[in-house]
């Protein structure tokens, strides 16, 4: 019994078995209808009472000719228009021959149109079935190009989230090493013996500077790496930025900086975690009040646009050189000799959180401009903070590596945890 069903053709065959044997009966039939077409003529009498049935049974003959060439080409086609033309010839010259010689010519000329409907009709339909064939095999390789792009892309995706995880411990690494350096250095001197008091007070401090530069860093790498969860409520944006105009005003007095907020009270309440959005821009206002060390202008502006609001900070100093932009939301990436290279990347994974874009210009004259745009829609911001840790970054992994690094330590290594205690 096994040996039998062993040799029993597999389930693709057997469909394939059924289809030919289907189509075989198809054609079987239609030259079967050839045939019959052909006996109701002869079974016909040409009397004058009956003489009208002819032209039916010879205009008959197209409908089994049509779906034969239609279904199987030209060649099958040409082969039934013969049998047609076999079958239905004589008749025509025996029963029309005598004193009906006009109408014997017509359907002679009748059975010539047989050759010229079915042939063409047969020529067409082959030219249709090719195009048919192209099509099918042009969406196999798509199918099959479209399942190698996907495997590829998983490749280079691992890839890249490798490189960015490469680059984010390069860059910690980095920036812990220097204080480390210090604190080892401050250490060994101030342990010296023989080392005045004052002398040993300063390396102390020193120490303890590098160690408070060291926390400063560890915490700031861990709101970038799992920002904490927003708790979002309807917020004024004139509100927002009064805040952080005072926040700031100290530190941009000691610069000479003006700061002034150009706003609307008039503007509606914006859905946002209130704290996480003042963070970022006064995050942006120190960073402008540090670009202008010679004084200036900083402008916080808040507008609405097409259902989207529009935060702006305008400072006129030194700006960022236009080759590094595409680098300023990096991590670790600073133009300032004491800075993390952490706060703009924060900024960048918050305003993601909220579904919102951040952007970085250079002014026409002089200075930077930092645009964030947040949705008032409260759906859309329920969605991006259910979808913000899948999410890949706009242009490429490592160039925005902060939107996975969570995922990405926890992929790197599972002994690693930024759970908060």
């Amino acid at each position: 019994m096994s040996t039998l069903l062993g040799r029993l053709p597999a389930g693709g065959a057997i469909v394939a078995m059924g289809m030919r044997c289907a189509r075989r009966c198809q054609v079987v039939l239609l030259f079967a209808a050839i045939v019959g077409i052909s006996a109701l003529h002869y079974l016909t009498p040409t009397s004058h009472a009956d003489m009208w049935l002819h032209p039916i049974y010879a205009c008959a003959y197209y409908v089994p000719l049509l779906l034969i060439a239609l279904f199987w080409g030209w060649r099958t086609g040409l082969a039934a228009a013969c049998l047609a033309a076999i079958l239905y010839a004589p008749h025509v010259i025996h029963a029309w021959g005598g004193e009906h010689e006009e109408y014997m010519v017509a359907e002679l000329i009748e059975i010539g149109k047989f050759f010229v409907v079915t042939v063409i009709a047969g020529v067409l339909a082959d030219h249709e079935h090719r195009q048919q064939n192209k099509i099918r095999d042009t969406a196999t390789e798509l199918v099959q190009v479209n399942r190698k792009l996907q495997e590829s892309f998983e490749q280079l995706r691992r890839a890249d989230r490798l490189s960015a995880l490469g680059e984010l411990a390069a860059g910690l690494a980095h920036e812990i090493r220097n204080p480390l350096g210090s604190f080892e250095g401050a250490l060994r001197i101030a342990f010296r013996p023989g080392l005045a008091d004052e002398t040993r007070e300063e390396f102390r401090n020193l120490a303890f500077g590098e160690v408070e530069r060291l926390k400063d860093l560890v915490s700031n790498f861990l709101e970038f790496a799992r920002p904490p969860a927003l708790r979002a409520s309807p917020t004024s944006p004139w509100q927002l930025l009064q805040s952080v105009e005072h926040l700031v005003s100290e530190n941009a007095m000691t610069a000479r900086v003006i700061v002034r907020t150009v706003a609307s009270t008039d503007l509606p309440d914006v859905l946002i975690d209130s704290q996480q959005i003042k963070q970022v821009l006064l995050n942006l206002a120190l960073n402008a009040v540090h670009a202008m060390p010679g004084g200036g202008s900083l402008v916080l502006r808040a507008s609405l646009d097409r259902g989207v609001m529009l935060f702006e900070v305008v400072d006129e100093g030194v700006g960022v050189p236009e080759e590094k932009l595409g680098k300023i939301f990096d991590p670790f990436f600073t133009t300032r000799p004491e800075g993390t290279g952490l706060g703009l990347s924060v900024a960048y994974r918050i305003v993601m959180q909220h579904g919102g874009e951040i952007r970085a210009r250079r002014n026409p004259e002089r200075g930077m401009t930092f645009t964030i745009e947040l949705p008032l829609d409260a759906t859309h911001l329920a969605t991006a903070i259910q979808s913000v840790t899948d999410a890949i970054p706009r242009n490429s992994l490592p160039a925005r590596p902060e939107a996975i690094a969570p995922e990405l330590l926890r992929e790197a290594s599972p002994s690693l945890s930024l759970q908060q205690n």
